[in-house]
């Protein structure tokens, strides 16, 4: 037991390693070498613990990947440009293998708790690695000087996403014990990349995400008026919080970043390159939908549209969008049929008492609504929120009907009783 308990430990180091990798390694050609001998080390760990009686699992989670591979397979007969899907379908496989490994082992396990704690670990050791990678003085030099971080070894709104989602996660786990955590001071260096890459689609879910949590977390059925009363004032402590942050120089170049976006949704101020840049991707994406609605152009192919006419090679900057245009509505269905998926199941469990539902509802929203400023589906890191909430719903499933078995049980006994 003890060796089990030690390999156990190893196995969630080497998740974080992985997953840290992700982002870490993104722009190195190796970073899928130190992917795949991580995922080989967790196989053969995860063998020793089963006594090298390997189960493997088939759920909902496998469905929806084997659907998604085999679409980016087809797309190749009709993309605009076949090195994409065979690039993408190459990298769907990649991440198909390392997280049904990840998935086999964490969905025998009662509870999501150490997914949860790999995701803020990832976090932590991320922003922590970009103060050293980028040089502590220097992050706060470029702050003080509203300049934005260069995309010099990953892309600086994923780090920004990172740092946030571990600041929601130690957040709610303070609500949830009320006791303060020693680790919770890596939520310092956290907030830091957050300011410094002045990513505006985390600072928006780090505040979403907070406000929900304490919200939900003190959500009580039979007193609207005090539910409404807190709503009220926890929207204005945040609205003068930021107002107030907003002075500083440190916070001047994501609240430039902000006032741009505004701009954006309400047609009045100044809007920023950056957004004007990506409402012309949108309005490229939409057109090119209307041209090839039912198939697309091929599963990661917009970039080539958007060189064309644009003379800017990238995606598209927004998630609906980008698989419209690529998959057209069949490739939109799949993909996005994974998150209504979930957030039927998460709706259907709203009566279970679990610590962790009110955590998953709200990152799986945060998940979802940053898809108008971001393209998920490329991205490996993806995948692993994916587990983790395919295997949450599995875990529910398996209390749900435990207990059901429990009551059946009962019913038994006072029949013959």
């Amino acid at each position: 037991m003890i060796i089990n308990d030690k390999i156990e430990k190893l196995m969630w180091i080497l998740t974080v390693v992985l997953l840290s990798s992700i982002t870490i390694f993104s722009n190195d050609t190796w970073g899928r070498y130190v992917l795949m001998l991580t995922t080989i080390a967790f196989f053969c760990l995860d063998l020793f613990l089963q006594r090298g009686k390997y189960r493997l699992y088939f759920h909902v989670f496998h469905v929806f990947m084997l659907t998604l591979i085999s679409y980016t397979a087809l797309s190749i007969l009709w993309a605009i440009d076949i090195d994409d899907p065979i690039t993408k379908l190459l990298t769907f496989t990649q991440i198909f293998i390392c997280m049904c490994v990840l998935y086999n082992y964490y969905v025998r396990k009662n509870s999501i708790d150490d997914l949860l704690s790999v995701l803020k670990w990832t976090g932590y050791i991320i922003s922590v690695y970009s103060l050293y990678f980028y040089g502590y003085s220097n992050v706060f030099s470029m702050m003080n000087s509203g300049i934005r971080l260069d995309n010099d070894y990953a892309n600086v709104n994923t780090i920004g996403m990172c740092a946030a989602y571990s600041i929601i996660i130690q957040i709610d786990e303070f609500l949830r014990t009320k006791k303060f955590q020693l680790e919770s001071l890596f939520c310092i260096p956290a907030f830091t990349m957050v300011i410094a890459t002045q990513s505006r689609k985390a600072l928006l879910i780090l505040i979403i995400s907070i406000l929900m949590l304490l919200i939900l977390r003190n959500y009580n059925p039979r007193k609207i008026l005090i539910n409404i009363i807190r709503i009220v004032v926890s929207l204005t402590v945040f609205v003068v919080m930021l107002r107030y942050l907003s002075d500083f120089e440190i916070f001047a170049g994501i609240s430039h970043r902000m006032e741009y976006l505004a701009a954006m949704f309400t047609g009045q101020g100044q809007i920023g390159a950056s957004a004007m840049l990506r409402q012309k991707l949108i309005e490229l994406g939409i057109e090119q939908f209307f041209q090839s609605p039912i198939f697309g152009i091929g599963i990661g192919c917009p970039h080539v549209i958007a060189n064309q006419y644009l003379r800017f090679d990238a995606y598209l900057h927004n998630g609906f969008v980008e698989m419209l245009a690529a998959g057209g509505i069949i490739g939109f269905c799949i993909y996005y049929g994974a998150f209504v998926y979930l957030f039927f199941k998460m709706y259907k469990m709203k009566a279970v008492d679990n610590k962790n539902k009110i955590l998953c509802f709200v990152l799986l929203i945060t998940l979802f609504f940053r898809e108008y400023a971001m393209v998920s589906v490329y991205d490996k890191s993806t995948y692993f929120y994916f587990i983790m909430f395919f295997i949450f719903v599995k875990i529910i499933q398996r209390e749900k009907f435990a207990n059901l078995l429990i009551l059946g049980g009962q019913d038994e006994d006072k029949k013959i009783s």
